[in-house]
């Protein structure tokens, strides 16, 4: 007896079913032991405000978008991380963590040896971009977490002197699209040169990995015979003071491009810069304290990256306190970082008699920090990827 046409599309159709049944079934059940999906945010919150903050920083707060907003925007909100490193490099680091508390700020260190001998140039997330202190154009990437790290492809092009004498900026970066990292080089042709390196997830891998050059900028300012390393914002945008009093340049390492920033400034509140300003990063946004008379700074903040707009933050009275009391005589302070509620703002008083302090906005007090720092000790602020999970 033949068959009837109709029963094998059917019994095909059937075995679909019974396949996408058993798919949704598995995926069903998966969901079902997931026990923290079914848990409030409050009582989340409470578990994790008793994990170790490193914990919480660099491995917990990435696990789903959930938990990111919860520890981002409740627990670590008021922190800041800096390395105090010596300026000729070492294998030695001190981590700082400052958190603010109701009493003011507090702070925690850390001793961390580090496999190489070399300079921090940058800091992204979990990982500190390390250049060998000897040998020109080798990298070292080491992970904060693991404690383990890995030498990634030299720098093809050395001609630029090295990341010794001020010609060339090295910083580290992250897509969150595409969910990897990005080592920058930019250094003077003329005109300014770029290589990018992508890294890839298995890091021990990326020693074989070939650079490529992406097109630099012809907006250089003053800064036509050295360059720096980049003030990194959000752990994906770069920016560079070039010494010009109408723009800085800046660099979108996801989209891979250059551009200029434009610096603010409109109608009556039109100051010309003159290089008295410096950048900072402040709660996940660029900021310029710009020192528009003896005795004021104003803090403003890019608010938008993608059109350039300037809101005047703060205004900062600096001759009644920071001067006289804090850094007497004529030298001028300057910004290391800022507190993720950008209440407090860190500074850094140079010279012999080198110093951290913190400058509360809300009461217009300045205060030294208890962190011993030598003169021959630079610090390296974390850039972290504030918008992970809403870019």
């Amino acid at each position: 007896m033949e068959a009837n046409p109709i029963q094998k599309p059917l019994k095909r159709a059937l075995r679909s079913c019974r396949r996408q049944h058993k798919s949704e079934h598995v995926t069903k059940k998966k969901k079902s032991l997931d026990g923290f999906a079914l848990l409030p945010d409050d009582v989340l919150l409470e578990i994790f405000q008793k994990l170790p903050p490193d914990l919480l920083r660099y491995k917990v707060k990435f696990v789903c978008r959930r938990w990111f907003t919860i520890i981002t925007n409740n627990i670590l909100l008021d922190h800041a991380s800096l390395i105090l490193q010596r300026s000729t490099g070492s294998n030695t680091i001190r981590l700082m963590d400052i958190r603010e508390e109701e009493q003011g700020l507090k702070m925690k260190q850390e001793f961390i040896n580090m496999p190489c001998y070399g300079c921090i140039k940058s800091w992204c997330n979990e990982y500190l971009l390390i250049t060998d202190s000897i040998r020109i154009g080798i990298l070292y990437l080491f992970n904060l977490i693991t404690k383990q790290g890995s030498f990634i492809s030299p720098l093809p092009s050395v001609s630029c002197g090295g990341h010794y004498n001020g010609k060339c900026g090295l910083g580290i970066s992250y897509d969150p699209f595409k969910k990897l990292y990005k080592v920058v080089h930019v250094y003077n042709g003329p005109p300014i040169q770029c290589e990018i390196l992508v890294l890839e997830s298995n890091i021990p891998s990326n020693e074989w990995i070939i650079w490529k050059k992406v097109n630099g900028t012809s907006h250089t300012g003053e800064r036509q015979y050295y360059w720096e390393n980049p003030v990194s914002v959000q752990g994906r945008y770069f920016h560079w003071d070039v010494h010009s009093d109408k723009y800085l340049v800046s660099m979108d390492t996801v989209k891979e491009r250059f551009r200029q920033t434009f610096l603010p400034g409109s109608g009556s509140d039109v100051y010309r810069m003159d290089n008295r300003y410096s950048l900072v990063e402040m709660g996940g946004l660029l900021s310029l304290l710009h020192k528009v008379s003896f005795d004021r700074v104003n803090v403003w903040i890019l608010k938008n990256f993608q059109r350039t707009k300037w809101e005047k933050f703060h205004s900062i009275c600096i001759l009644g306190y920071v001067c006289l009391r804090v850094f007497p005589g004529s030298v001028v302070s300057f910004p290391v970082t800022s507190v993720k509620s950008k209440r407090y703002i860190i500074f850094r008083k140079p010279g012999s008699n080198t110093g951290l302090y913190s400058y509360d906005l809300k009461k217009k007090t300045m205060k030294r920090l208890e962190i011993d720092i030598a003169d021959n000790e630079r610090c390296v602020v974390q850039s972290t990827t504030s918008s992970f999970w809403k870019t």
